[in-house]
């Protein structure tokens, strides 16, 4: 059943031989980076210790302070940033690697020769843990290469390790589950989004026992540069061990393309699909809905929260640069921040919605069921505007749902509506980028996308200050944190969001341009 996995493994580590390396230097950059950035600027780690331990906000995002030291500070600032993105691209790895190939239909080619029926799913399993544990191994070296305590860097780099198992074993049974590989990624996405939550709730009230359910959560509790607390990696990793186990049973029980969870077809003889707006609809519907009811869920518990965001002393310089940043006036709150920060975090990943949507058009395009359809009296643009329009007015929905819940929990409907609402210009500029790569460069649409989401989600707040980039000039590459901060007392103003809905239009009639003008591939 495993013939083949070393040949199989062998191509995977060829198709990412550009992609993986990039990825893994990026997280090591990001730990130790930080480290060097903190070690150069602030003289008086303790008080920024303590300054951060006392911002409830804060702690939220990020998690608790374990160690006042330069190192600690550093793996508090970024490391729940790197065990999220990690968790990202252990899920895009193993989908691409099976579900995608049994999408594509090159797994069916390959399984024609000499393969076992497990082979293409362990060589996909091997390669993936192989660049966490790179991925980690690396991490650890950059921060001891940086000056910070060897042991305290292994235990980071075995969190970081852990975290990227987790998601991988997540990964590996959603691609089992469904038929297609967005799907996959879709299901496997929940899991994050979860996790997240659960550990974000966990830090912003202070029922630290929930960590225990987050696989984020588990990395956290290793502590490192404080406790290192290496026992508690063993969670993760039986996890992974269950997780694989069951993606083993799981592949062993159904048919090659074919995923456990029973697809459901349309009517017969339906007489609904008459525009392509409404195919477009019928498409996208099932994400759409995931994704509202996973935001309004998400804003109530971010706005239930709130009441336990309290009032700091303003001194110090990382509280005031805090200030600076995020609040609109001298009269915001700790509260009024905290609310900014959910909504703009809330529009930082709001990007991605209209990006997946998009890209469907590059996978009804490459199934072979986009030329079928242009066949007949529908044109290219009345087709890709059916998909645009979901793209557009569905990453609105779903800001809408989580402004309207936390809103409504906080007590301050209108106030936090507005200041979600507000982040839907910024997120039209990413459905815009999809557009353009999907008309003028469709071989890269996805690459590119994901390039740009994950660019547009860590230059400015992570990036951009271990660069040497200052906040205020990162502000150019990135469109969020130019919004005017409606709920923390700065007054609306037109001209940032006109500027974008301008860029937005201009990515669109790009990419439209591009489509109308190529061949299908």
């Amino acid at each position: 059943m495993m013939t083949g996995t070393w040949t199989l493994a062998k191509l995977i580590i060829r198709r990412e031989r550009l992609i993986a390396p990039l990825w893994i230097l990026l997280l090591a950059v990001l730990a130790a980076g930080q480290y060097g950035r903190y070690a150069e600027q602030i003289p008086d780690i303790k008080a920024f210790a303590a300054e951060m331990v006392n911002n409830k906000a804060l702690t939220a995002f990020a998690g608790e302070v374990y160690s006042a030291t330069v190192a600690g500070m550093a793996v508090w600032k970024n490391a729940d940033a790197i065990y999220t993105v990690l968790g990202l691209i252990m899920i895009l790895t193993i989908v691409r690697h099976t579900r995608g190939e049994e999408e594509s239909g090159r797994a069916e080619l390959v399984g024609a020769g000499v393969v076992g029926r497990l082979a293409p799913l362990a060589a996909a399993l091997a390669v993936t843990a192989a660049s966490a544990v790179l991925a980690g191994l690396l991490t650890a070296v950059a921060m001891i290469k940086a000056g910070a305590d060897t042991t305290g860097s292994l235990a980071f780099g075995a969190a970081v390790t852990a975290a990227g198992l987790a998601f991988l074993g997540i990964g590996a049974v959603a691609a089992q589950l469904t038929r297609g590989a967005r799907a996959a990624i879709g299901l496997a996405g929940v899991g994050l989004g979860l996790s997240y939550l659960l550990r974000f709730v966990a830090d912003g009230s202070g029922v630290s026992a929930l960590k225990w359910l987050s696989p984020q959560g588990w990395s956290h509790l290793v502590k490192p540069y404080g406790d290192d607390d290496f026992a508690v990696l063993g969670i993760s990793v039986a996890f992974c061990a269950a997780a694989i186990a069951l993606a083993v049973r799981l592949n062993n029980r159904r048919d090659l393309g074919a995923g456990i969870l029973p697809e459901k077809p349309g009517p017969a003889g339906s007489v609904r699909l008459r525009s392509p707006l409404a195919l477009a609809w019928r498409l996208h519907r099932g994400l759409l809905t995931g994704w509202t009811i996973g935001y309004a869920v998400a804003g109530l518990v971010f706005g239930a929260l709130a009441a336990s965001i309290g009032e700091v002393s303003r001194q110090g310089a990382a509280i005031e640069e805090f200030f600076r940043r995020y609040t609109g006036g001298p009269e915001a709150t700790m509260t009024d921040a905290y609310l900014w920060l959910i909504a703009l975090s809330l529009g930082y990943v709001s990007a991605l919605y209209p990006l997946l949507a998009v890209l469907r058009m590059r996978n009804e395009e490459l199934s072979g069921r986009a030329e079928l359809l242009l066949a007949g009296p529908v044109d290219r643009l009345r087709w890709a505007a059916g998909h645009l329009v979901i793209a557009l007015l569905g990453s609105a929905a779903i800001l809408a749902a989580a402004g309207l819940t936390m809103g409504l929990a906080v007590g301050q409907p209108g106030k936090v509506l507005a200041g979600t609402l507000i982040q839907i210009p910024a997120t039209w500029i990413m459905a815009g980028l999809g557009v353009a790569a999907f008309g003028l460069l469709p071989r890269a649409a996805a690459a590119i996308s994901w390039a740009g989401f994950l660019f547009v989600n860590l230059f400015g707040e992570v990036l951009g200050p271990i660069l040497g980039i200052d906040y205020w000039i990162a502000k150019f590459f990135v469109p969020y944190p130019n919004l005017p901060m409606v709920v923390s007392g700065e007054a609306f103003t037109v001209l940032p969001p006109a500027v974008m809905l301008a860029v937005t239009v201009a990515l669109v009639a790009a990419g439209l341009g591009g489509l109308r003008r190529r061949a299908l591939v």
